[in-house]
C-alpha cells in the first residue's frame, strides 16, 4: 500500500475558528466578573487608606485637643490618594463641630466608579452611590454636606 513521505500534522482553520470563537465567548463571559472584582479591590483600597487617615487623625486629636489643624484648616492627610481615589476630608473646618470629622474618598474616575466612601470620628464607614464631589476641585477639603451623597448604607 501507498503511503505518504510525509504526515500532515496541524489544525484545520475549522478547528481554529472555533477555539477562537470559544475563548471569545469565555472572555466575554469573565469580563464583567474581572471589573467587578477590580473595583471591589480598589474600593477596599481606599477603605484602608480612609482608616489610616482617620487613625492618624485620632492622634492629632490627642496631641492638640482639636480635629482642626487652625481654626479655618483640617491637617494633612499622610494618605491622600490610592490608586483609583482621592482622599480629603468632607466640608470646611471653620464651622466644624469640634471633636467631629469626616473623610471622603471619591474615584478619579467617577464615570467608572460612581461611588464614594466616608468614614467619621467613630470610624463609622458609609458607601454612597453617587455624589457630586469631584477630584478635580482645587479645594483641600470636599465642599458641600450630607446633600452631595445619594443612597448611602453602612459599609461592611
Amino acid at each position: 500500500m501507498f503511503q505518504p513521505l510525509f504526515r500532515q500534522q496541524g489544525f484545520t482553520l475549522l478547528q481554529l475558528l472555533l477555539a477562537v470563537a470559544l475563548l471569545a465567548i469565555l472572555a466575554t463571559a469573565a469580563w464583567p466578573a474581572y471589573e467587578k472584582h477590580i473595583r471591589r479591590t480598589e474600593l477596599q483600597a481606599a477603605r484602608t487608606a480612609l482608616l489610616e487617615n482617620a487613625h492618624f487623625m485620632e492622634r492629632f486629636y490627642q496631641q492638640h485637643r482639636s480635629f482642626k489643624q487652625t481654626s479655618t484648616t483640617w491637617p494633612a492627610l499622610p494618605v491622600g490618594a490610592t490608586d483609583a481615589f482621592c482622599i480629603r476630608p468632607q466640608g470646611l473646618a471653620r464651622g466644624a463641630l469640634d471633636g467631629k470629622f469626616t473623610l471622603k474618598a471619591v474615584a478619579f474616575n467617577q464615570n467608572r466608579e460612581p461611588r464614594t466612601i466616608k468614614i467619621n470620628e467613630a470610624l463609622t464607614t458609609i458607601i454612597c452611590e453617587t455624589t457630586t464631589s469631584s477630584c478635580d476641585d482645587d479645594n483641600s477639603y470636599f465642599t458641600g454636606g450630607s446633600t452631595v451623597d445619594k443612597k448611602c448604607t453602612v459599609f461592611r
